[in-house]
């Protein structure tokens, strides 16, 4: 063997661990100054264009409430989700003033009439996912645990909206 194809595998493997070691050296840096894991996040986004409207990170067991204005009968009404752990919503409770057009009348375990307010409770309907045309005067608002993150005209009029429970990934600095 001559003395350069000699120095090129001695080069060749040098290199070689070269490159092991930086790739370690990067994983236990990364490791030791960064912490990765998944969140969930409640996302509203147009049906079409996937477009994000609202984004926000939620937790198992949030409770998820609509609050409408029934567009022929123009009663208020409210629909009450819980979000599970497999990133379902649960719808738990409709409560609304009075029956009308397309308003069911057997949805629950227990319908019962509370201060002048009929509640449906005890649904236990899974969804994967909520789709609507949105209306911003029959949309009085979204909350999540009792505090208010959107209201109707915050959202585009007769966008075709889509909202989901979503794990994404999350990393961050571990030392600030």
């Amino acid at each position: 063997m001559d003395k350069i194809s000699k120095e090129r595998k001695q080069f060749a493997a040098s290199s070689s661990i070269q490159l092991l070691i930086l790739i370690i050296a990067l994983i236990v840096g990364f490791v030791v100054f960064f912490k990765v894991d998944t969140i969930k996040v409640l996302r509203i986004a147009d049906q079409k264009t996937n477009e994000v409207y609202f984004s926000t990170p939620v937790e198992t067991s949030y409770v998820l409430t609509y609050g409408w204005i029934h567009s022929l009968e123009h009663i208020p009404w409210t629909e009450q989700y819980l979000i599970l752990d497999n990133n379902k919503l649960l719808l738990k409770k409709i409560t609304m003033t009075a029956f009308g057009a397309g308003i069911p009348h057997n949805k629950g375990k227990v319908t019962k009439i509370e201060n002048g307010l009929i509640i449906m409770d005890e649904i236990d309907e899974e969804f994967d996912e909520i789709n609507w045309i949105h209306s911003q005067t029959a949309t009085n608002y979204i909350m999540l645990n009792d505090k208010i993150v959107l209201k109707g005209e915050d959202l585009p009029q007769h966008a075709a909206l889509n909202l989901k429970i979503e794990k994404r990934l999350k990393i961050w600095l571990r030392f600030k």
